[in-house]
């Protein structure tokens, strides 16, 4: 009994507790914007979240880069090759919140601390620049739910083929974009303005058609925010001397949130997840974004969790929950979150990425049907049997063309390339850049958890086509 009086005793500071989270998980769900920041190798990607988070400029060696750089060989080459997420925080004034401890100068605030102080969140994403790590940056921008995308461009050199990519991504995912010039202290003005050319070109170009709208004061930036999805806004920064990160703040802060994931609460719940931890003392923990439903935690709430390479899945009891490393009973959509299961240990190992965990009625397949569109570049014919490496989500999976059947939106009937010699069978139905069609898909390896609706790319090296999942076929 006396230890429930102590309880009661002070209700008060519960309540106020209970309002934070509350608080806090909305800031982390409605008023969070998550930015994709993509570019080429040599743009100053990682420089540029480094300085925007810890809010004190770089030296030009580096410094900011280290600071929020994972692995050793990263820190070493200076070439990220994971995709991280960091969080910026800003108060209600737009006024951005200082990711530096204000007593220890030299210790970064966590992710906890800026989650509860900030009125408005924005998390960028930090994807890998070189070519060689292709396939992770497309996976963290098909699985990483961004709103918005900054390309950066290095000002002393124009822009290369991976800007390219890079552009061709995120309009195949139809994110928005903004264009920031890094590196332009010390920057001749030919160099600067040869660079500018260069990505107008890019982006006026008909597979992006966006207007590049040069941002240089605070009106332009309201001038663009409604704008978005037909203007490309073009920001000069440098990380060294701070020019033009004030502006970017105040656009990244006046961003308004695209992806309405609060309309999602009334369906199913789901969990896509993007990484597994085994924590000493807890047992599994699986990391991921929470893409539709809600979810209270604790002994009584049962989940099912794969599928595994069988296509089954495993039930398990979802029993704590973390949102930015804060302790939290319930989960909504819209919001990165961390769950502890209780696994047994062989099922422990079945865990893998690309995983969901569902509420109710969890299904899984092998087939699907898509609608596809095989972008314009230099690019090999499909046929039946192509097998490319297809994202869907969080999915990464290969996968064959099983069957094809062309959307014909040409009046006239099929160009003579399109059709086979003879028009009897399946076989012979070609797709070359540019062309839509119908294409039943089959996964390689083992069934996953898809949806009808879901944006799928496909690739094979280099992004080949774009497309959305139309339907599963019925067993």
């Amino acid at each position: 009994n006396g230890s429930q009086k102590t309880n009661d005793s002070t209700p008060s500071t519960q309540i106020s507790k209970k309002l934070e989270t509350t608080s806090i998980s909305e800031t982390l769900s409605s008023r969070n914007i998550r930015v994709a920041v993509v570019g080429n190798v040599d743009a100053g990607k990682s420089t540029l979240i480094g300085t925007l988070t810890s809010s004190s400029l770089d030296d030009g060696r580096g410094r900011s880069r280290t600071s929020i750089m994972k692995h050793r060989h990263e820190i070493e080459s200076g070439r990220t090759s994971t995709a991280t997420t960091h969080l910026m925080g800003f108060r209600h004034t737009g006024e951005p919140i200082a990711g530096r401890d204000s007593i220890r100068a030299n210790k970064r605030k966590s992710e906890d601390e800026i989650a509860r102080e900030s009125y408005r969140i924005v998390t960028l994403i930090d994807l890998a620049g070189h070519e060689k790590y292709l396939k992770t940056t497309i996976h963290g921008v098909s699985s990483g739910m961004a709103d918005y995308g900054l390309v950066l461009v290095n000002s002393r050199h124009p822009p290369t083929h991976m800007t390219q990519h890079h552009l061709n991504l995120c309009c195949s995912f139809g994110i928005p974009l903004i264009v920031v010039f890094t590196k332009t202290d010390g920057c001749p003005v030919h160099a600067l303005k040869n660079s500018k050319e260069e990505v107008c070109k890019l982006l006026r170009a008909p597979d992006v058609g966006k207007k590049p709208f040069m941002v240089r004061n605070e009106q332009d930036v309201a001038t663009c925010i409604g704008k978005m999805n037909s203007l490309a806004p073009i920001i000069e920064t440098s990380c060294v001397n701070g020019e033009g990160l004030g502006l970017l703040r105040k656009i990244l802060f006046a961003l308004p949130k695209r992806r309405r994931h609060e309309k999602k609460l009334n369906r199913p719940f789901e969990f896509l997840v993007e990484d597994i931890f085994n924590v000493p003392g807890v047992g599994s923990v699986v990391s991921g974004f929470v893409n539709a439903g809600e979810l209270s935690v604790g002994s009584t709430s049962t989940v099912y969790v794969g599928p595994t390479d069988d296509g089954t899945f495993l039930t398990t009891v979802a029993k704590s929950a973390h949102i930015s490393r804060i302790n939290t009973g319930h989960i909504s959509s819209g919001q990165s979150a961390c769950l502890g299961l209780s696994l047994k240990k062989d099922d422990r190992s079945k865990l893998r990425r690309g995983m969901v965990v569902l509420k109710d009625s969890p299904t899984s397949t092998r087939e699907f049907d898509a609608e596809i569109c095989v972008l314009k570049g230099e690019g090999t014919t499909i046929r039946k049997s192509y097998q490319a490496y297809v994202h869907i989500l969080n999915v990464r999976q290969s996968a064959y063309a099983r069957h094809i059947e062309i959307v014909n939106t040409n009046p006239l009937g099929l160009p003579p390339s399109h059709a086979a010699q003879n028009d009897d069978d399946d076989e012979g139905i070609v797709l070359r850049p540019g062309s839509r069609a119908k294409v039943r898909f089959e996964f390689a390896k083992r069934p996953e958890y898809i949806r009808s609706g879901m944006r799928m790319l496909f690739r094979d090296g280099r992004v080949r086509g774009v497309g959305i999942v139309t339907g599963i076929p019925l067993t």
